[in-house]
């Protein structure tokens, strides 16, 4: 599967980079929202794995998904939130962006791993995300 992962926390970026090229998948990656749109233009992934506190109002990872939302092309690509906050305030605002999935760090691996089968099943399907 085709993967793009942000996240500005440069060790959490290339440990799920590996964690998915060892599984076999595509990544791309991106330190910043604005750079990940940029990726999101030139190819639509299956799947866009955020952090949601990221720049420096730690605002950026909501907006991206507002971005990715407001985008006729990108309508139906899963969304999968990471988060080192766990506040259910929080989490349910990255819902509220358009999260399809919102996860907590540190993330389990295995978890991680199925929720992206999960929601890129269902949006082939055509069915809501998981």
């Amino acid at each position: 599967m085709d993967v793009v992962v942000v996240d500005d926390d440069h060790v959490g970026l290339d440990l799920l980079r590996m964690v998915l090229e060892a599984e076999g998948h595509t990544v791309r990656t991106s330190s910043t929202a604005a750079t990940a749109l940029d990726l999101l233009g030139d190819a639509a992934p299956e799947v866009l794995v955020t952090d949601l506190m990221m720049g420096a109002d730690r605002q950026d990872g909501y907006r991206l998904i507002d971005q990715v939302r407001g985008r006729p092309e990108l309508a139906g690509l899963p969304v999968v939130a990471v988060s080192g906050v766990t506040s259910s305030h929080d989490l349910g605002r990255a819902r509220s962006a358009g999260a399809d999935v919102c996860l907590t760090k540190p993330i389990d691996v295995a978890q991680f791993l199925a929720v992206l089968r999960e929601v890129t099943a269902s949006r082939r399907a055509g069915g809501p995300p998981a």
